[in-house]
């Protein structure tokens, strides 16, 4: 019976080794079909990092990828995802975030010959009622360095780069609010797409009170890249009217 038993505590033993070792794995392969799942969207990981005494995760280099129909393969590239949870609230399946950071490095909106758009394809950018998911974050930083747009729409394909590089901060996000919709809407408060199918009045359905929280930080990177394009215009020659 002491062999038998000793035999189990090995075995268990060799099985909680395996899991600390490959817990990044375990943890990558995680975000990565959740991220499909949410989304729609394959995602590539660079690596995952979760804190062995700590209750942080911290991933890099993620890419989230386009559907095959498109001929961007790339849609999202993001450098850093890192989230700061509460043990407790992830064993009880309603998962309570102290803090999350979106860090997006480049984000590459594409809209078809066809008229479609990857944006649009996003699952949970059209508005279908509250969430069945059970969540909380305290704290939700979005980073946004560029915004490149390609329209294959017009007789002659056009692409523009923009550097938005802005910051904004949302707190107390809960269930309600689709955090991909929350990004999205981040994202077109700065600039003028294309037609994509989606307006910026049909993203804040359902998003309540938490749109309004970093309105006034917004409004002036508005006002910043706005100017920036006045000063542009002035500077380039005018065509004389005949």
């Amino acid at each position: 019976m002491k062999k038998l038993l000793w035999k189990i505590l090995a075995v268990l033993a060799v099985l909680l080794v395996i899991l600390f070792l490959a817990r990044n794995f375990i943890a990558r392969v995680s975000v990565e079909i959740g991220a499909k799942k949410i989304t729609g969207f394959p995602l590539k990981i660079g690596s995952v990092d979760v804190g062995l005494f700590s209750s942080k995760v911290d991933v890099r280099n993620l890419k989230l990828m386009n559907p095959p129909e498109f001929q961007e393969k790339m849609f999202v590239d993001m450098p850093q995802l890192y989230i700061d949870y509460r043990l407790r609230s992830m064993l009880s399946g309603a998962p309570h975030i102290n803090d999350m950071l979106i860090n997006i490095k480049q984000l590459v909106v594409v809209k078809t010959d066809k008229g479609d758009s990857n944006a649009m394809k996003l699952k949970g950018v059209v508005f279908s009622g509250k969430s069945s998911s059970k969540y909380t974050v305290d704290k939700l930083r979005i980073h946004v360095g560029t915004v490149t747009v390609k329209d294959y729409s017009r007789p002659k394909p056009t692409e523009r780069n923009i550097s938005l590089n802005i910051d904004a901060t949302y707190s107390n996000i809960t269930d309600s609010t689709d955090i991909t919709r929350l990004v999205l809407l981040t994202v077109m408060s700065q600039v003028k797409l294309p037609d994509i199918g989606i307006k910026p009045d049909d993203l804040k359905k359902g998003l309540g009170d938490v749109t309004n929280q970093a309105g006034q930080a917004l409004k002036g990177a508005t006002d910043a890249v706005g100017g920036l394009f006045d000063n542009l215009k002035k500077s380039l020659p005018q065509q004389d009217k005949k």
